[in-house]
């Protein structure tokens, strides 16, 4: 505990730091001047970077662009490198009903959310692959998959290990989702990376996405070497889909309206290894699960998911609603849901980005930079978010938690974030593996996130 009080306290001093002498750099002409100076050298180290250089052999070119990169002399192959860095620290801070059940509940810590290593490449103009490597996790590979552009009639087609098509918030990276960590049924229910073969395509010019992938239930690869064994264990298999509409889009995404329908059917394959729905209070400077149903066996499950968002510039809203039926016929078909809804509001005046091609949303990039001697003070946004989960029905009580969410965002740039959160969870009603009959968490988090 010693360690990860004092941890915590160099997180603070360090982020509180790095924050006013930001702020400071425009108080001070001279100060203003030193940074301009860096900043326009910056600028012209960063183009000659980006102009890059030819290789000694074959006039491959070497350069810096969102990453470094590699390109064949004609670009037959090409290949981009990334580095996303991401330092979470805060406090927990927990009632005498959620401490007796949870002694290391309470405290603060820090930790990397995030050290990712990612290697994105096309070969010719019929291939796609990628390579995502979390150190941060014990090397938790992320993404492993090959995709095929070019196959008449079926648009991408990609195998490998990957995201299964469900959920407006799982599907948007995690470098430009609106809070530090998804809301609690996303967490709980969304079926995330699996195994399997996925078929994704637009239609409607661009108004309707949807995809279709059938995935051995592997879970994450939580070393490298190990995929082989993962898929001869995989405990069953799942068929999921989603399909997205537009039926509102204007000028060029700054007014819309997003729906969306997943669905995942997933069969259990190993009548030995039990299935379990549980998520921690959205935050991982903890690992305990305030709401877990524990393991308990099923022949099968259906998951279904709604999804909205609407954005109407600076202002946004975003919803989705889970339902879990479970197969199961000795603990008496049980049936598990939540949901959760959240605003967003750019006081600096910029809008979500989204995506067309994929119906979700991407990365912010802020309409001025921090250049505060120019008047940049990159973007700000507020956020609230309020979320439900219900694991209790028939023979199981997991529990249910309530949580209100309200954040603050500050973009310096497109990819320098920082973030924070503070979250007021309650947990009822929940009889096992510990009982919690009704119990309250306050914790508050930050994060500060670059990529190169």
């Amino acid at each position: 505990m010693m360690r990860k009080q004092l941890l915590f306290y160099c997180f603070c001093i360090l982020f509180v730091a790095f924050s006013l002498l930001l702020v400071s750099s425009s108080n001070v002409q001279a100060d203003s001047r030193s940074l301009e100076k860096f900043l326009s050298v910056h600028d012209k180290w960063l183009g000659i970077t980006e102009e890059g250089v030819k290789g000694p052999v074959g006039d491959w070119h070497y350069y810096w662009k969102n990453g470094f990169r590699i390109d064949s002399p004609e670009k037959n192959f090409t290949l981009r490198t990334n580095l996303s860095i991401m330092v979470d620290g805060g406090d927990i801070g927990a009632d005498d009903e959620l401490q007796r059940a949870f002694p290391d509940l309470e405290g603060p810590d820090v930790e990397f959310r995030q050290l990712r290593v990612s290697f994105f490449g096309t070969i010719y103009d019929w291939a796609e692959f990628k390579v995502d490597i979390d150190f941060a996790n014990v090397r938790d590979i992320k993404d492993e998959w090959i995709r095929f552009t070019k196959i008449p009639f079926i648009g991408h087609f990609t195998v490998g290990h990957m995201k299964e098509p469900f959920s407006l918030e799982e599907w948007t990276s995690g470098k430009s989702r609106t809070f530090m960590e998804r809301a609690l049924p996303t967490q709980a229910f969304a079926p995330g990376r699996n195994f399997g073969i996925r078929r994704h395509t637009v239609a409607l010019d661009q108004r309707m996405t949807w995809a279709v992938g059938a995935f051995y239930n592997t879970g994450s690869y939580s070393d490298v070497g190990h995929s082989k064994d993962q898929i001869g264990e995989a405990n069953g298999w799942n068929l999921t889909a989603r399909v997205t509409g537009l039926p509102w889009y204007e000028e060029n995404g700054k007014r819309l309206l997003h729906l969306g329908l997943s669905y995942s059917h997933q069969f259990s394959g190993n009548e030995d290894v039990g299935s379990q729905l549980r998520t921690r209070p959205e935050s991982r400077l903890t690992d305990d699960r305030l709401v877990d149903t524990g393991e308990f066996i099923t022949d099968s499950a259906d998951f279904i998911n709604a999804e909205f968002a609407s954005v109407h510039g600076p202002l946004s809203f975003q919803g989705e609603y889970f339902h879990v039926f479970e197969d199961a016929d000795a603990l008496g078909n049980p049936n598990f849901w939540g949901f959760y809804l959240f605003g967003s509001y750019f006081i600096t005046g910029e809008h979500r980005n989204y995506g067309r091609q994929s119906g979700t949303f991407y990365r912010l990039e802020p309409k001025h930079h921090f250049r505060p001697f120019k008047g940049g003070w990159g973007a700000w946004e507020l956020t609230s978010r309020f979320s439900y989960i219900d694991l209790n029905s028939e023979a199981i009580r997991g529990g249910k938690e309530f949580n209100f969410t309200a954040g603050l965002n500050w973009y310096l740039n497109k990819k320098t974030r920082f973030m924070f959160n503070y979250i007021r969870g309650k947990v009822k009603d929940r009889e096992i593996p510990t009982a919690v009959e009704d119990g309250s968490a306050d914790i508050f988090q930050a994060r500060f996130q670059i990529e190169f």
